[in-house]
């Protein structure tokens, strides 16, 4: 399982680029599709025709545009979901597929030992230093020193020497011979060069925080050396990684996954500093020693780096699911076409405006009518007022002046229910004209006319010039 995991998790760089961020939205909508057929139960109710006037002209519906809504809803719930586990199984696939990778490839599982069996630790001075044995540092169970090293590769090349090993019977042409003692060869070799270089302590501290690139590295003595072209070695993917966060950022300055993904780099950076520069067993290299065993620390950090690139894409793409930008509106359409799906509505609302409009008037007039009608209030004041005049010369002169503020009370009570009766009356009329569409034309007429009138009248008469 682990070879076919490492085989299909074998992709250039590139590849991988592209399927992050291509491959999960076809294989969302296909397992969605998938899921409806097997699942039913689960699809999105379907929508009714949606209602439309005689002139097959769309009308505004709300019990259809809330269920539109909610289908609306439901779909992206559904994408979402969908679109999320594709995404965390194809993050766990590209995870899985580096650490199956790197089974069995360091030098300690070549030579059958664990990543963390050699008690030698190195003080950090720049110049190469003795390793300090086994008797400055106390040896946990399981752990070799360096006679247990040297003891352990002895048995190993008893072992797996080409010279004391024969062909398999099964063997039976010259080229598969031939074949079979080329493995063992390089195997055998492999497995030297490993010893060679874990049982130098320079070497092995470099070793395993820069990988087997470090043969190359023929000018290297000291460990400030090696450190120094294993900082080399790292600055690129760095440098690369920040260059495109920070054109990605200029580009699209609303993306909400811009912040973890730079928090996410900042961690990784300080963990792989951390573990480059430590000369002896820290907490970060136990932790991960325990979360991916008989890894190296290079294996750690590639495996770190690998983590790093599938989260960023990951937080891209449910960064955009989660938090989609904003719909930009076509400028070549015009304003007409923008309110037109709207305006259905602003249709029933005209409707519905008229309605009230008209049922403010029912009642403005319902509140009037007793006034207008109130025939016989006049009458008596009238009568009252007629009154009031014979009888001036029979009363005595002490209540004269008590019936004179009386009358006087009475005729501007009088004038001002007139005028009172001309302002409503106006006001019903006005009301009465704009409820319906050929009021409203006059009405609107009739003030432009007046405005009109008011206007002229205002203009300056021209004065006529004396004569002399």
């Amino acid at each position: 399982m682990a070879s076919r995991l490492a085989f299909l998790g074998d992709l250039s760089p590139l590849f991988s680029f592209f399927a992050w961020w291509f491959l999960p939205g076809y294989l969302s909508s296909f397992a969605l599709g998938l899921f409806y057929r097997f699942c039913p139960s689960y699809c999105p109710p379907a929508l009714p025709p949606q209602p439309t006037d005689a002139n097959n002209k769309p009308v505004f519906d709300p019990l259809y545009e809330v269920r539109k809504l909610a289908q609306a809803d439901h779909i992206k719930r559904h994408r979402i979901v969908a679109h999320a586990s594709v995404i965390v199984i194809y993050l766990i696939y590209a995870v899985l597929g580096t650490y199956s990778k790197q089974a069995g490839t360091n030098y300690y599982s070549t030579l059958g030992l664990q990543s963390n069996s050699i008690a030698i630790n190195l003080p950090f001075p720049g110049t190469q230093q003795t390793a300090v044995g086994p008797k400055d540092l106390p040896l946990s169970p399981g752990q070799l020193d360096e006679s247990g090293l040297k003891s352990h590769w002895r048995k190993l090349a008893r072992t797996f020497h080409p010279d004391k090993l024969n062909p398999p019977t099964d063997l039976e042409s010259e080229e598969e011979i031939l074949q079979w003692k080329s493995d063992v060869e390089s195997k055998f070799i492999r497995m030297r060069e490993a010893y060679e270089t874990l049982s130098d302590g320079t070497k092995r501290w470099a070793y395993d925080r820069f990988g087997p690139v470090i043969g190359t590295w023929k000018t290297c003595v000291t460990l400030r050396e090696f450190l120094i072209e294993g900082i080399k070695m790292a600055a690129p993917f760095y440098t690369f990684t920040v260059a495109s966060l920070s054109l990605a950022g200029s580009l699209r300055k609303t993306d909400p996954g811009a912040f973890w993904r730079w928090a996410v780099l900042f961690c990784i950076l300080t963990t792989e500093v951390i573990l480059m520069t430590s000369t002896t067993t820290s907490y970060v290299s136990t932790l991960l020693s325990y979360i991916f065993p008989n890894r190296a620390t290079f294996e750690h950090i590639a495996l770190l780096r690998q983590i790093f690139i599938a989260s960023s894409c990951v937080t891209t793409q449910l960064g955009g699911i989660r938090y989609p930008p904003p719909p930009q509106l076509d400028k070549t359409q015009n304003f007409g076409d923008l309110i037109a799906p709207i305006m259905p509505l602003l249709d029933h609302a005209q409707q519905f405006s008229n309605l009230a409009n008209t049922e403010v008037v029912k009642m403005i007039y319902n509140d009037l009518f007793p006034i207008l009608n109130d025939g016989n209030s006049e009458n008596e004041t009238g009568r009252r007022l007629s009154l009031a005049s014979e009888g001036l010369g029979t009363v005595a002169e002490a209540n004269e002046e008590a019936k004179v503020d009386e009358i006087s009370e009475d005729v501007e009570m009088k004038e001002t229910i007139k005028n009172l009766k001309e302002k409503m009356l106006d006001v019903f009329c006005d009301l009465r004209l704009q409820s319906d569409e050929t009021g409203r034309a006059a009405w609107n007429q009739a003030i432009q006319e007046d405005a009109k009138r008011q206007n002229k009248g205002k203009s300056p008469t021209p004065t006529p010039r004396s004569r002399h």
